[in-house]
């Protein structure tokens, strides 16, 4: 019986980055995290923001954790709520947020 060679992590990673679902997280990841950031500096509770955006503590938890499936709407009430504007952003793939930023092409 012969065993199947370990796949690497840059394999992995590699076919992940090829999948919907990988980028789905990612842009998850990186509302929550900046959402988390805007409320620590601005010293917000979850439950001031909750109060904030009409909803319950409990759901702005699971939001903090990425367990909601975001609408645009929701996005848009959470930046509101924080002082700031939800501007979603397109890339071409491979380019960083400044590099898209400043109209950069690849």
């Amino acid at each position: 019986m012969t065993k199947k060679a370990p796949r690497s992590f840059g394999t992995l990673f590699r076919r992940a980055r090829g999948r919907d679902d990988y980028w789905v997280a990612r842009a998850s990841l990186e509302f929550t995290e900046q959402v988390s950031r805007l409320m620590a500096d601005q010293h917000l509770s979850r439950a001031e923001l909750a109060r904030r955006i009409g909803t319950s503590t409990a759901y702005v938890t699971k939001l903090l954790k990425g367990n909601v499936n975001f609408t645009v709407q929701t996005m848009v009430r959470v930046a509101r709520a924080l002082g700031a504007e939800f501007r979603p952003l397109l890339q071409y793939a491979g380019l960083t947020r400044g590099d898209a930023q400043s109209g950069g092409r690849r």
